[in-house]
């Protein structure tokens, strides 16, 4: 019995010593594992880092390209390129002072005045809404005042400030439009003015030449005087020779 009883803790002293040593294996791996991994994680660091960098949205790069392109235009010509609200501020601007003056004139007109336009401009127009170009109010706010006042303006606000830059956009038609036929109409005159100069210059002409004309026939006449007086000078020394 004491030799068996020696045989099993003998036994259970060696099973012990193979857990030790199998537990020992096992964190010897789990060590070498993770110091390989750690080897490894920078680069995969920044490899995570570079795929999470966000990428710019199409409005960022218009933004960076628009600043970048205004700053150089700036630059190499001395021009302020405007952005698209400070066109439209000021389309709007011209638009409601020209449709609330041009209410203002007709009225005026049905009573027999005339209208102060250098008043409106200049005094008026500007102490209720500033200068086109630099309006005291959003143009969302004076776009829907205009609609108040104007059926032809719809009451968003949005869509009233399309029909205000129309409305700019057809009235700066037309002043081109009499501009360019002022023009005709000077390059008219200017052409009837030429033509009458040509005209004036060819009646000289024509006077001279028929003075010329006049002229040389007198000089024939002359001439054929001169030579009838010859042959009969002639006429009469034969007649005195033949006596």
């Amino acid at each position: 019995m004491a030799t068996t009883t020696a045989k099993n803790h003998n036994s259970r002293s060696s099973n012990g010593a193979g857990t030790l040593n199998g537990k020992s294996n096992g964190g010897t791996s789990a060590t070498l594992n993770n110091h390989a991994a750690k080897l490894k994680s920078p680069a995969t660091a920044t490899q995570s880092q570079v795929s999470r960098r966000p990428v710019a949205t199409v409005e960022e790069q218009a933004e960076a390209l628009l600043g970048r392109v205004r700053t150089t235009i700036l630059k190499k010509f001395g021009v302020k390129i405007q952005l698209r609200e400070k066109r439209l501020q000021t389309k709007v601007g011209h638009a409601t002072k020209e449709k609330l003056g041009l209410d203002i004139a007709a009225q005026l007109k049905k009573r027999g005045k005339t209208m102060n336009w250098q008043r409106w401009n200049n005094e008026v127009f500007p102490a209720l809404f500033g200068q086109p170009d630099a309006l005291r109010h959003d143009i969302e706010v004076i776009a829907l005042v205009m609609a108040k006042l104007y059926d032809v303006f719809e009451v968003d606000p949005q869509e009233a400030i399309k029909g205000l830059v129309k409305f700019n956009q057809e009235s700066l038609a037309k002043r081109n439009s009499y501009n360019k036929q002022d023009e005709s109409d000077d390059e008219d005159e200017d052409v009837d003015d030429l033509e009458d100069e040509l005209d004036a210059d060819e009646d000289e002409e024509t006077d001279k030449s028929e003075k010329d004309l006049d002229e040389d026939s007198e000089d024939d006449f002359d001439t054929e005087e001169e030579d009838e007086e010859d042959d009969a000078d002639e006429d009469e020394d034969e007649d005195e020779d033949l006596e």
